[in-house]
């Protein structure tokens, strides 16, 4: 095996969404948000053997458990930066589930090569997408690395839009971009093949953005980035409204537009 290679340059230094349990609660929220969409994409995956899967920033193992689920012979191998969350989802794994406490953007990744790659909502926490996706593909034997990220999020609520200013101001301070969906088919690797891409809306009820969001809020609010723009009378008032709204059944009021694409050699 050979030696990890050095970070990719100007990886964050913190993940602005942290891994307590209230980042832990927020995840499950996102799990029962995007697993049909996600579940949608994987089923429809080109055909061929898959014995090693792996999820990169796998947090508690809700996405984990999603694969195993869809690839029923596989082993499924979650990585995370987290010790926190590695150990939480090691509390709960199934049998071919496995864990391992690691930086993704160092090779070789645990259980490499893998016959899938997965990732949700990661690469708009790393400020080289180009260089991640060239470092996971290399880590495949043929054929798919799956990626979904988010394009953009429409909304004329005026709660959800001043939050998802703040939002972005807190991941751009840490070299990311919180609509890297954007860029994702740009970002594929020269030596790889565009198998699919999807432009997914999803139609989020109030009252489940509100808790995203709240609990997203209560891990970041006295972020100095964040500090600088909004002051904390105005965080705190945001904060009660967003927690208030929490059980709110509407929908229309808030749309994710997710890119998910499919990338072979």
């Amino acid at each position: 095996m050979t030696a990890p290679t050095d970070p990719l340059p100007g990886q964050l230094p913190s993940y602005a969404f942290g891994d307590t349990a209230v980042a832990s609660r927020r995840l499950d929220v996102l799990a029962r948000v995007f697993g049909p969409t996600s579940r949608a994409l994987l089923r429809d995956l080109p055909e061929a053997s898959r014995r090693v899967v792996l999820d990169l920033g796998c947090g508690p193992g809700h996405t984990t458990a999603m694969l195993a689920s869809n690839f029923g012979d596989a082993e499924i191998i979650g990585l995370d930066a987290s010790a926190a969350f590695v150990e939480e989802a090691k509390a709960t794994a199934t049998a071919r589930c496995r864990y391992h406490r690691a930086d993704v953007t160092r090779t070789p990744l645990p259980g490499a090569p893998a016959d899938v790659i997965y990732s949700r909502f990661l690469l708009v926490h790393l400020s080289d997408p180009h260089a991640a996706l060239a470092l996971w593909s290399g880590q495949l034997r043929p054929p798919v690395l799956v990626v979904e990220e988010p394009e953009s999020i429409e909304t004329d609520d005026e709660d959800f839009a001043r939050y998802l200013e703040l939002a972005a101001i807190v991941v751009g301070a840490r070299g990311g971009d919180l609509y890297a969906g954007r860029i994702l088919v740009d970002a594929a690797p020269p030596f790889t093949e565009v198998v699919r891409y999807r432009r997914t809306p999803l139609d989020v009820p109030a009252g489940l953005a509100a808790t995203v969001f709240s609990l997203n809020l209560a891990t970041w609010a006295d972020d100095s980035t964040v500090a600088a723009v909004s002051d904390r009378p105005e965080r705190s008032r945001l904060a009660e409204r967003l927690a208030r709204r929490g059980t709110d059944p509407a929908t229309g009021a808030i749309r994710w537009w997710m890119g998910q694409l499919v990338l072979g050699h």
